[in-house]
């Protein structure tokens, strides 16, 4: 492969390919259904924006799903008797 001449790690080969790939399909499907590059942009960023959001919100859900846990063992831990601690 080319990247291998290029000294990247695999990962990294695997990245640049995948995007290679993947504007070469793009460019071929707007071509092939007359999208013009603004609309084509256009479709990215807000495909991008939405994704974007997706992680947001998975990061709120998690952080929060965590401070109730934090919450529960506070309670939980108070509500014992001093015997039962380590």
């Amino acid at each position: 492969m080319i990247f291998s001449l290029l000294n990247v790690r695999k990962k990294t080969a695997a990245i640049l390919a995948g995007l290679a790939i993947g504007a070469t399909c793009l460019w071929a499907i707007s071509a092939w259904q007359n999208i013009s590059r603004e609309e084509l942009i256009d479709i990215l960023l807000a495909s991008l924006l939405m994704l974007g959001g997706v992680m947001v919100i998975a990061l709120v859900a998690v952080a929060g799903f965590k401070l109730v846990v934090r919450l529960i063992n506070r309670v939980f831990s108070v509500n014992r008797p001093s015997s039962d601690r380590d």
